[in-house]
């Protein structure tokens, strides 16, 4: 009887296997792409209004199962390509699917949140994109934030110099801050990256004073720009509130690249090139009639006329700066893995001279980005990168009188007189100023050494999933470390150094940042019907240590550059720092069916830099977009996207650190060493100054989205700007630093982009971008003041009431004016725009340019004004007008002796970027190396190929003060920006 029951279950168990088996139908597919027909890796496949998926494989294939009497649909996506979606049912269930590449990136993915992430089409806001190919696919960048430059509709980008190793700053959308954080915030692979400027001494032993004038690095440039997969950049606080206090600015977010599943690829890479000048601006000759005019004593013309008759002629500039540099990067990559591992290594050697003579950048990185998934459940994410630069910047910009800068000395120096040694080394005297250049060129040391480690991780756990809903925990963090060792010296026997009491000096520092941080968050997806919901939560922690001293020494033995073996010894600079920050944040997201997405957020950040350190300050934010083409009533065929989009946002900017203390300042007090109360007095009630932004836009595709337009209006509001309140004399102290300050930015961006022709044989892909800022300050609760530059003689910056604080006013006297000066111009440009095109040919060729205009903003030419003083301006014995005074004494406009002379209109267009590459194709790399080598391309390209401009300075996008929010338009002697051309040499094996 047992028997016969066991065996009657076994029946019942069979039959039943068999029903389920018959109930279900299978679902195979491939994936490639449908221009080359090659395999899409990693392609995904997912069940629409359900939290069920699967991946490709290496040949592109996908299988997945359905209940036989359910139909579904399918949406196909891979990055970089338009998304597909196909109906599947029991009698459909073979599919070839041909993906078309994504250029207008609609569907590209898009940081919405610490945790989430939404596709393009859906986006309610304005974030640019730059991809991998857009960064570096066109010609080699020396530095990331470089290589930016008209990418990004909103971005204002300025450069202290052309030195190499960089020196950028960057706005988005405007001023944030008159004297805070102007500079977005970066975050690479979730860690939140060190981009200070940081000083190296220079202006200290030249004597300009300001750190802001050493013409120093931001520390972006150690990231090798090769490394990177794409940059997101969240221009405003409507989109970047989900980032509370550091997010004034706005955000930058990089991703770097990782590995794929499938074979194990090496790419080599290989760029040689020269950098020279992109431009000189001459000097003017001298003859007897000039030298007879110029100089204004007797005997001083008679020395001068002497040397004149007797003296080589030598273009000084083209001495110092026309040199040929040797530019050279060697990358290596390996990546690949499986679906477990995967991984991408990177190597690289940048080597770059400068045009100046013993100056140059070197930069080693070493990369590892690993990821693993430990089971069905767990995934984990690795990134380890080690840099180690050394960078020679010379002696370029600003000085006061001490002769360590070239271009400040070289001014006054006549063309007939020689600067350069004698047959026995010997330097002579410089006459005209207080160095000769081509001793401190030749023997002056600013050097740095930079060692960086960047670490991050992250981890997924799937604690929950259904059919319709998952829930996931995400844990990551990360760290930066960096270490920068400077050096300036200027040896004892040097004109200027002879004439000090202490001949000889050196200048040591050290700097070392230590940035860590830590996220923690639970995402929840569910469906309820077509609505997909998305919540997130979490908490951040961030820390920050910064530490500096800085060592000089005068008096030095001659031949030595140890600190010990100086006359007088003394610390320059001891800072020390640290910042605790810490946050909540909450985002729920809703999706009704890609038709109607909203967003709601909040983040509540503390810092120890607040007056309060306990108290949290809410960031609220809010979007919603509406994909009105995705409807059914929407007939249009012509326009397949038109999506309106509206989002506010709330952020801050921190409180530096230090102005909740009063500072105590070392004394001697009764001959003992003591300590007594600065000038300024802390504030323990100051808290951050803050940011509300709406914005407005729309974004249309036409010709299934072949030509895309993104238009955006937005409406930015900074508040509590922190300014120095004048005290009363009675309280013992001057000033205290105090929120008293409202500013406003108003800005328009437009972007299209168009495949233009799409063709087998030919393509054509064209991208125009258009922004405006229009900057007012709406509340200044202290008096109006002027300030930035060197006064109001050669041009400075009005802080008043509903005026720009970049509008720059000078003498003459005004009294309709606030302040009573003159106003001659404005710093901020009127409109930028760049146009981007790019040309593949039989899939072999391809060409690359872009160029940008920036129409307006004016520069005070402070270089201009040095040169004029000298009299080696090109053309300054010129005489326009003939009136029998030279153009280099009445530069217009009149009565010529007003700061209008130096305030000049720096309106240019560049070609930025030229590209030409030619990939060899497969049979002819087959027939020549079989199967070892697997693509090769070859090309050649350029950066900053040409200027037009009537701007007389070397680049009216360098400037002195480049790290400063507000006068970064001050042009005084700056390293030329140098033009660069590759050579490229690309191997895949």
């Amino acid at each position: 009887m047992v028997k016969i029951y066991k065996f009657t279950l076994s029946i019942l168990f069979l039959l039943l296997s068999a029903g389920i088996s018959f109930a279900q139908y299978t679902v195979t597919g491939e994936v490639t792409d449908d221009r080359s027909g090659e395999p899409l890796i990693g392609a995904s496949v997912l069940v629409r209004n359900t939290t069920r998926g699967i991946v490709a494989d290496i040949d592109g294939r996908f299988s997945i199962s359905f209940d036989s009497n359910e139909s579904a649909t399918l949406v196909i996506s891979s990055l970089g390509y338009l998304s597909q979606t196909v109906s599947v049912s029991s009698s459909n269930n073979r599919l070839q699917i041909a993906l078309r590449e994504d250029a207008t990136n609609l569907e590209e993915v898009v940081i919405t949140g610490l945790a989430s992430t939404v596709k393009r089409s859906n986006l309610a806001n304005a974030v640019s994109s730059v991809s991998a190919r857009e960064l570096t696919g066109t010609t080699t960048v020396q530095t990331t934030d470089g290589a930016l430059y008209g990418k990004v509709a909103g971005a204002t980008i300025r450069s202290n110099g052309g030195a190499p190793g960089g020196g950028v700053s960057i706005q988005l959308r405007g001023i944030s801050s008159l004297v805070g954080q102007s500079q977005p915030l970066i975050i690479m692979d979730g860690v939140y990256i060190n981009n200070s400027f940081q000083q190296t001494g220079r202006a200290a032993v030249t004597g300009a004073g300001a750190s802001t004038q050493d013409d120093g690095a931001n520390r972006l440039a150690d990231i090798n720009p090769a490394d990177i997969e794409s940059i997101e950049i969240l221009k405003g606080p409507s989109a970047a509130a989900i980032y509370g206090t550091r997010a004034n600015a706005g955000v930058i977010i990089i991703t770097t690249k990782r590995g794929v599943a499938g074979k194990t690829k090496v790419s080599l890479s290989q760029d040689i090139g020269v950098a020279t000048p992109l431009r000189l601006l001459g000097v003017d000759d001298w003859s007897e009639e000039k030298i007879n005019f110029f100089f204004t004593t007797e005997e001083r013309r008679a020395t001068e006329l002497a040397r004149f008759r007797q003296g080589d002629r030598i273009d000084y500039e083209d001495y110092f700066y026309n040199n040929t540099a040797v530019l050279s990067n060697t990358r290596l990559n390996v990546s690949g893995g499986n679906d477990k591992t995967r991984f991408f290594l990177s190597g690289n050697i940048s080597s770059e001279d400068g045009t100046v003579k013993n100056t140059g950048f070197d930069r080693y990185s070493i990369r590892a980005n690993v990821d693993h998934k430990l089971n069905d459940n767990i995934r984990l994410g690795f990134t380890s990168n080690y840099i180690k630069s050394n960078t020679d910047r010379g002696f370029t910009g600003n000085q006061n009188n001490s002769g360590a800068s070239i271009g400040y000395s070289i001014a006054y120096v006549p063309n007939y007189f020689d600067l350069r040694p004698d047959a026995n080394g010997v330097y002579p005297n410089n006459p005209y100023f207080a160095e000769n250049p081509i001793a401190v060129t030749d023997h002056g040391i600013n050097k740095s050494e930079v060692n960086r480690f960047v670490q991050s991780f992250n981890m997924d756990v799937d604690i929950l999933k259904t059919n319709n809903s998952f829930l996931r925990a995400n844990v990551a963090g990360g760290l930066d470390y960096t270490q920068n060792s400077t050096m300036v010296y200027l040896p004892e026997f040097l004109q200027f150094q002879r004439s000090q009491a202490n001949p000889g000096d050196l200048y040591v520092g050290r700097q070392e940042t230590f940035n860590s941080n830590f996220q923690a968050a639970l995402v929840y997806n569910w469906n309820l019907g077509k609505v997909n919901m998305n919540s997130q939560g979490g908490i951040v922690r961030l820390d920050f240590r910064n530490s500096e001293l800085f060592n000089r020494g005068r008096g030095l033995v001659p031949g030595q550059t140890n600190l010990r073996q100086a006359n007088v010894q003394e610390i320059a600079v001891n800072y020390n720092s640290e910042i605790q920050e810490a946050g909540v944040f909450l985002q729920q997201e809703a999706n009704f069916d890609d038709k109607i997405i909203g967003t709601l957020g909040i983040r509540w950040d503390k810092s120890s830099l607040n007056g309060d350190k306990d108290q949290f300050y809410a960031f609220p934010r809010a979007s919603v977009a509406v994909n009105i083409a995705n409807f059914d009533f929407w007939k249009v065929g012509a326009i397949s996207q038109l999506k309106p989009r509206i989002a506010y946002g709330e952020t801050a900017g921190p409180v530096a650190f230090g102005n909740t203390f009063t500072p105590l300042q070392g004394a001697n007090i009764g001959g003992l060493l003591g300590s007594v109360v600065g000038t300024q007095v802390g504030n323990t009630s100051i808290f951050p100054e803050t940011a509300t932004e709406l914005e407005f836009g729309v974004d249309m595709g036409f010709l299934n989205n072949r030509i895309a337009l993104e238009a955006t209006y937005y409406i930015k509001n900074t508040q509590n700007n922190i300014q120095n309140l004048n005290l009363s004399p009675s309280t013992g102290v001057s000033t205290t630093p105090s929120n008293e300050a409202e500013l406003q930015n108003k800005g328009i961006e437009l972007g299209l982009s168009a495949n233009i022709v799409d063709k087998a044989n030919f393509k054509w892909f064209s991208r125009v971008l258009y922004w405006q800022n229009r900057l007012n300050m709406t509340r200044l609760g202290i008096p109006l003041y002027t300030l930035g530059a060197f006064g109001t003689g050669l041009g400075t910056f009005l802080y008043a009431e509903n005026y720009s604080p970049t509008t720059i006013v000078g003498t003459p006297a005004d009294p309709s004016v606030p302040g009573g000066f003159t106003i001659w111009g404005n710093g901020q440009p009127k409109f930028t725009t760049s146009m981007y095109n790019t040309f593949n040919i039989y899939n072999s060729f391809e060409l690359s340019i872009m160029t940008e205009w920036r129409n307006g903003g004016d520069n005070i030419n402070l270089t201009s004004f040095l040169s004029d003083s000298g009299g080696t301006t090109n053309g300054w014995f010129d005489d326009d007008n003939g009136d029998g005074i030279p153009n280099g004494r009445q530069r217009p406009p009149a009565p010529y002796n007003n700061a209008g002379r130096w305030v000049q209109d720096a309106t240019f267009i560049k070609i930025r970027e030229v590209g030409l590459y030619y990939t060899v194709p497969k049979t002819a790399i087959s027939n020549m190396f079989g199967n070892a080598v697997e693509n090769i391309r070859l090309g050649v390209s350029g950066n900053n190929l040409f200027l037009f401009t009537d701007y007389y300075g070397y680049d009216p996008e360098t400037s002195t003060f480049g790290a400063r929010s507000v006068d970064n338009n001050v042009d005084i002697a700056p390293y030329p920006t140098p033009r660069r051309i590759f050579f490229h040499l690309n191997l895949d094996f």
